[in-house]
């Protein structure tokens, strides 16, 4: 006979033993089964399917059940019926039960699937009763508006006798509806591996990967008994950038507790001969520290990294080459070492996998210019490893962001209790500066200190000062050594050089050290701020602090910029070469101070090699000092030594082919930077 359960739940009776459900269907005239579709007939029962709601309608039905239009075909389930579902949410405990004639055959299919489609996430709970051993076993529905489909491992009560199937929507809850509508299909079991509805049903283990939580779960994560949401296999919800997959990892961490953490427990010894690798996608709300870790067995290994990117998917990678092989077991600590989380901080984990290290400068040639930059192009010695190890070392780049955000860059520890404590580069041979004579270093800083670069060990040293002027970013400094002499062989920096007002550990971080060509593009000046500067004459920029007599030298743009001159405004002379002492003249209006600068510097651009006269008078003893403009077609910087000179004489003339009268009424000369100097 047909029973069917009647209770204060609502229900719907099932049997996977079909030689009585036709005959049911007869017996009970006022609650018929809707009679099969044309396409359905002739199909014959599926013993192991208690439901599709289409052709395999293998069951008694009350109002709790009734077979609709499917809502959404789309997806995993694009049946044309399914069965619509009404649980009153208001009891904890209302259920949808299949009562069986026989002991449900759990031998060769001990797997129920049923797919759900939920407007909301709920617990769903599935329970086999009515045998000698019960068994309940839970699902979290966390996909909403959409088809997924849920399994149930049945296989610990084959043999148990059980009778009921029951599905429990929102197990234990009452903070529903009185109506409250789930849709379901396909309901029945199978055996561990299903076809087609498993896309893993081909996929080969490949135990280099941990768990993409799809097709390749080799190892258990975390202690799924002691702590079943940990991790959480579920839908991907931020399916977008650097991970598509459908299915993740959800990582419930303890944030108030700064070890918290995610164990992997292998079991034997992790063999990381070849595949040395860790790598793992995290998506985070949060930039927070992330410890990996190998122990267990052998010395313990960690590697610390940042979790730097928010609200998208990065993969971030460790490097586990020197690892002892004995260790057991890898851990991950999100957020570790810190206790400013809540008891809840949620991080999302997917394909973590072991791989094979692969030299990423493989293909990457020497380029000899570039002294470091702490990746590819460590090209040079550093200080001296053997005797100060931690001086200079590659680390990750602190702050990468702004002008550099490079993965590695150096840390320099100086002593600036030492006032000539420096960074060393023996090149071991001479430096070639005859045409890359310009250093250049990013420097990152939290102080504004002195900074001194330096060539010596071999011919006449040279220095230039500097200043790290800006703190908590990086940026670039450039020293130009076009002078050098040619025969030296180290080049040293002092960061705070010749102060001590520093501790034994400041920590300057350094990257891209490299010895470049010039760079010779012109030069924008920037005026707002500038200082006058009253040895300048005029650079025909910002210091335009005299007055040209006779008014010939006009700014325009720099006909020819070079290493030898990147301004972009010069003064532009027209000289009448038929008057042999047509001249430029500077008034100066008091007397010319030559007491600390009596040297005249002018920088000077002609079409012709002809003779310049420098003269101060008016006031005092005139005196003049001729040279000879000997580089045509290129900017040179001409010197005038007044030393000993009259300082009471108050006017500058400048005579361009002086003397001469075999030029034209218009000749042009180009002249910059005219100043006096020491």
């Amino acid at each position: 006979m047909c029973k069917i359960l009647k209770s204060k739940v609502y229900f719907f009776s099932l049997s996977i033993f079909f030689a009585l459900s036709f005959s049911c269907q007869k017996d009970n005239p006022e609650n018929p089964v809707i009679d099969p579709i044309d396409q359905c007939a002739g199909v014959a029962p599926i013993l192991n399917v208690l439901s599709d709601f289409d052709c395999q309608l293998n069951y008694d039905y009350k109002k709790s059940i009734e077979i609709v239009e499917n809502p959404n075909k789309t997806g995993i389930n694009a049946s044309e019926k399914v069965g619509k579902y009404i649980d009153d949410g208001t009891n904890p405990w209302d259920n949808l039960i299949s009562i069986h004639d026989a002991p449900i055959d759990l031998s060769s299919k001990s797997q129920l699937y049923v797919k759900v489609y939920s407007s909301k996430a709920v617990l769903l709970k599935a329970k086999l009763e009515g045998g000698s051993q019960a068994l309940e076993v839970d699902v979290n529905i966390e996909t909403v508006n959409k088809w997924v489909e849920y399994s149930f491992d049945f296989r610990s009560v084959i043999g148990k006798e059980n009778s009921k199937v029951v599905l429990f929507f929102n197990a234990g809850q009452s903070d529903g509806k009185v109506e409250d509508v789930y849709y379901v299909d396909d309901i029945r079991f199978e055996s561990e591996v299903i076809n087609p509805y498993d896309p893993c049903a081909s996929a080969i283990e490949d135990l280099n990967v941990v768990s993409d939580f799809e097709c390749q779960q080799n190892y258990t994560l975390g202690n799924p008994e002691a702590d079943p949401k940990n991790p959480l296999l579920i839908e991907n919800p931020y399916q977008e950038g650097d991970n598509t997959s459908n299915s993740v990892g959800k990582f419930t961490d303890d944030g108030t507790n700064a070890w918290d953490n995610l164990l992997i427990e292998f079991g034997d010894n992790v063999d990381l001969s070849t595949h040395n690798q860790v790598s793992l996608k995290v998506y985070s709300t949060k930039e927070v520290p992330l410890l990996v870790k190998f122990e267990g067995g052998g010395s313990v290994k960690e590697i610390w990294s940042t979790i730097d990117v928010a609200n998208e998917w990065k993969e971030y990678r460790f490097d586990f080459r020197t690892v002892d092989i004995t260790n057991t077991k890898l851990v991950f600590f999100f957020n570790g070492g810190q206790s400013n989380g809540t008891s809840e901080d949620i991080y999302y984990i997917d394909d973590i996998r072991f791989s094979v290290w692969v030299d990423p400068c493989l293909t990457v040639s020497e380029d000899s210019s570039i002294i470091s930059d702490f990746e590819c192009q460590q090209n040079y010695t550093l200080g001296n490893p053997d005797a100060d190890p931690k001086n200079p070392f590659s680390i990750d780049n602190p702050n990468k962001e702004g002008l550099n955000t490079t993965s590695s860059v150096g840390q320099y520890t100086d002593d600036g209790t030492n006032a000539w404590d420096n960074l060393l580069i023996d090149f071991g041979d001479k430096i070639d500066l005859s045409t890359n004579n310009q250093v250049s270093i990013k420097i990152y800083s939290t102080k504004e200190v002195p900074l001194l670069v330096k060539f010596e060990g071999g011919g006449t040293a040279q220095e230039i000062w500097g200043s790290i002027d800006v703190v908590n970013e990086w940026k670039e400094y450039t020293f130009d050594f076009e002078s050098v002499d040619a025969t030296n062989t180290k080049l040293v920096l002092f960061f705070n050089g010749g102060q001590s007002n520093g501790t034994a550990e400041d920590v300057y971080f350094v990257d891209d050290i490299k010895i470049l060509p010039k760079d010779c593009s012109a030069i924008e000046a920037e005026c707002d701020g500038v200082n006058q500067i009253v040895t300048i004459i005029s650079d025909f920029d910002c210091q335009q602090n005299y007055v040209f007599g006779n008014e010939a030298a006009t700014v325009v743009e720099n006909p020819a910029v070079s290493c030898q001159n990147r301004s972009s405004n010069v003064g532009r002379y027209v000289d009448d070469g038929t008057n042999a002492w047509d001249n430029l003249i500077t008034e100066y209006g008091s007397a010319i101070d030559l007491s600390s600068t009596p040297i005249l510097k002018l920088k000077v651009y002609s079409t012709r090699a002809v003779r310049i006269l420098a003269k101060i008078e008016s006031g005092g003893t005139p005196s003049e000092i001729w040279a000879e403009i000997d580089v045509v077609n290129e900017w040179k910087e001409y010197l005038f030594d007044f030393t000993g000179a009259d300082t009471a004489n108050t006017k500058l003339v400048l005579f361009f082919n002086g003397a001469e009268t075999d030029g034209t009424a218009e000749d042009v000369y180009y002249v910059d930077d005219i100043r006096f100097e020491n």
